[in-house]
Parts: C-alpha cells; sequence; structure tokens
C-alpha cells in the first residue's frame, strides 16, 4: 500500500530555518561582513582626526568607501545569492552602526557639556538678575521650563480635539470631503515651523488681536501638532475591528454613540500614543516661538498677558553669547529638553507595547 501523505516528512520550523539561503553563513562569511562594515567607518574616524579634509567631505566620502567594501565582501562569498545577501547586509549593519554612532555622539555631547551646567540653582531660579557673564552659579531655567510645559499644554488643548476630530470625520464619517480634508492634513505635514510663527504674528499679533505671550506661542504649536495628532489617530482608528462598529449599530446603537462608546476607547492607547507624538513633535521648535511668545527673564504664569521664555529660545540665545557660562547654560538648557523629549517617546513606545500585547 503506497502512501500518498506522510506527516512525518514535513519540515519543522527550524529545518526550515537551516535550508533557506540566506541562513547559510559560514564564519568566513561573518568575518568578511564585519571587515567590510568596520573598516570604512575606521578609514572615516581616521580621516576625522588626522586629516585637513572638510567635515562634509568626509561624510560624502563614507557612502562610496561603504558601497566598494561591500561589493568586496559579495566578491568573496560563495554563490550568486550570496553576492546579494552580502550586499544588503553589510550596507543594513553599516547604516545601523553608523546611525547608533551619530546618537551615542550626541547624547555624549549633550551629557559632557550640559552635566557642567546642573545644579539646584539651575533648575530652580529664572534669569532675572543676571546677565550673560554671570557664573554657573547664579540663575537658571526655571522660568524657561515653565514657559516651555505652558506653551506645550495650550497647544495640546487646541490641536488635540481637532486632530482627533479629523481622524473620526476621515474613518468613521467618511463623508464627500475625506479626500480634500486627508489632502490638507498631509499637506499641513510640510509646512515649516517658522510659517506657523510668522502666520500667527501677523494674523493675530501685528493685528493687536492677542499680545505676544505664551497662548500666541501655543497657537503656532497647534499648527505643527495638528497633522501629527490626525494622521496618526487615523491610522489607529483604522485598526479598530469593523466588527465591533457592525456589532454596535446592530444592537441599535447610533453612529455617534458607536464612534464614543465603542471605538474610540478600543483605540484609546494609540490615541494616547497620537498625543504623545505630536507634543514630541514640537517641544524643540524655535522658530515659531521667537515671533510669538518672545523673551522674558522673569517667570510668567499668566498665558495672555506677557512675553514668556521657552527652553528653545533659551538655548538660541545661550549659545550664540561669547562667554563660556552663557554657551554651558545652553548646554544644560538642551540637557533638559533632550529629556523631556526621550521622555515622551519613550511613554509612546511602552504604550504601543502595551497594545500589541
Amino acid at each position: 500500500m503506497t502512501t500518498l501523505f506522510d506527516p512525518s516528512r514535513i519540515p519543522t520550523l527550524q529545518q526550515q530555518e537551516r535550508i533557506r539561503p540566506w541562513s547559510k553563513r559560514t564564519k568566513k562569511f561573518d568575518v568578511t561582513v564585519a571587515l567590510a562594515v568596520i573598516v570604512p567607518l575606521l578609514i572615516v574616524v581616521a580621516m576625522f582626526q588626522f586629516s585637513d579634509i572638510p567635515d562634509a567631505l568626509v561624510m560624502v566620502i563614507y557612502l562610496p568607501l561603504q558601497l566598494i567594501a561591500s561589493g568586496i565582501a559579495a566578491s568573496l562569498t560563495k554563490g550568486k545569492r550570496g553576492i546579494g545577501d552580502s550586499i544588503i547586509i553589510v550596507n543594513a549593519i553599516g547604516a545601523s552602526i553608523f546611525s547608533f554612532v551619530v546618537i551615542i555622539s550626541v547624547i555624549w555631547s549633550l551629557l559632557s557639556h550640559g552635566l557642567k551646567a546642573l545644579s539646584i540653582p539651575f533648575l530652580t531660579q529664572n534669569s532675572t538678575y543676571i546677565s550673560p557673564s554671570t557664573p554657573l552659579e547664579y540663575g537658571g531655567i526655571a522660568h524657561a521650563a515653565l514657559g516651555t510645559l505652558l506653551i506645550v499644554a495650550i497647544s495640546a488643548l487646541i490641536a488635540v480635539p481637532i486632530g482627533i476630530a479629523t481622524a473620526i470625520y476621515i474613518t468613521e464619517v467618511r463623508g464627500k470631503a475625506v479626500p480634500y480634508v486627508r489632502f490638507f492634513v498631509q499637506s499641513m505635514s510640510g509646512v515649516p515651523s517658522v510659517v506657523a510663527g510668522l502666520f500667527i504674528l501677523t494674523t493675530l499679533i501685528l493685528t493687536g488681536a492677542i499680545n505676544t505671550s505664551a497662548f500666541a506661542g501655543g497657537l503656532a504649536y497647534a499648527i505643527l501638532m495638528l497633522p501629527t495628532v490626525a494622521r496618526t489617530a487615523e491610522e489607529v482608528l483604522r485598526l479598530v475591528p469593523d466588527d465591533l462598529r457592525t456589532g454596535a449599530l446592530a444592537l441599535g446603537s447610533t453612529r455617534a454613540r458607536t464612534v464614543f462608546q465603542v471605538v474610540l476607547p478600543a483605540a484609546k492607547t494609540g490615541i494616547v500614543t497620537a498625543i504623545i507624538l505630536g507634543v514630541a513633535r514640537v517641544i524643540g521648535e524655535t522658530a515659531p516661538l521667537l515671533m510669538t511668545a518672545g523673551k522674558n527673564d522673569a517667570t510668567v504664569t499668566n498665558p495672555f498677558s506677557d512675553p514668556i521664555s521657552t527652553l528653545p529660545v533659551s538655548i538660541f540665545e545661550n549659545v550664540a553669547q561669547p562667554y563660556p557660562d552663557a554657551v554651558t547654560r545652553a548646554w544644560g538648557s538642551a540637557l533638559i529638553l533632550m529629556v523631556l523629549v526621550a521622555i515622551l517617546f519613550t511613554t509612546a513606545r511602552l504604550i504601543g507595547r502595551n497594545k500589541v500585547k
């Protein structure tokens, strides 16, 4: 009797992994790939340190070096499939290492320069009675940190409801204007930050409608935050299963009730992520604040009356000063701002991970 189907002959996942062409890696292949990644980086580092070649030109030279190294690695691997695999692997690993080195360099620069400014007075005082040449022991950035948080809060209060409402209209209402709304939102994503600040300056501040204040800065930030919140919330709402919608409608629920009691609760973690990403998008912008929020060395709590200082503007002003202490203050402000951004992105990452689980 002939057996037409033998389940024992079906390869397991481990066996399938072993028979895939790209999984046939030898020690020679790994060493070749490692050298193809490391050697161009070492050459570039040596050129940075020991040559007079401009830094921009060195960065331009890196890409051809990496391509040449990947080609050599491909020629040393066996088989036609190995050539394509080695080129992809070398370039992918090289790009990853290069990005990692850049990130570590930025973090190291912030820590090595910014930690010199950190102290209790730096975190708790304002800069009312100091000048750019004042020693680091006096004055701080508490007023600028408060101004940044105040402006971000105002922008979130404006942009988040509008962004979520826009996402609901695109995904749930699906009216005739959806293509135009989506095009408008996508177009806003490319608006330069300085244009947002200039718009608020010319239409509201110069006309006397509002003062240079935290509220004006919040309006400029809201223009930049809105497309990020709307597009991210739209993608999140699309992930909600249609079975939840149809089930609620089948039970007699209205469309509005379905949206607010079924769809939004199901997508709440993703919406929170959209809000955090929107805040992280604008928290470091400087250009709109120079024209809308202004500068104030004192601590301001009224968001409508007076100009207010922020961390980005504080960095912009101090880094241009000829005094070492002022530049150190700029590094300290940049470190605090980076910590705030890192907290926001980490929070968004954790929320997204919990959603997947």
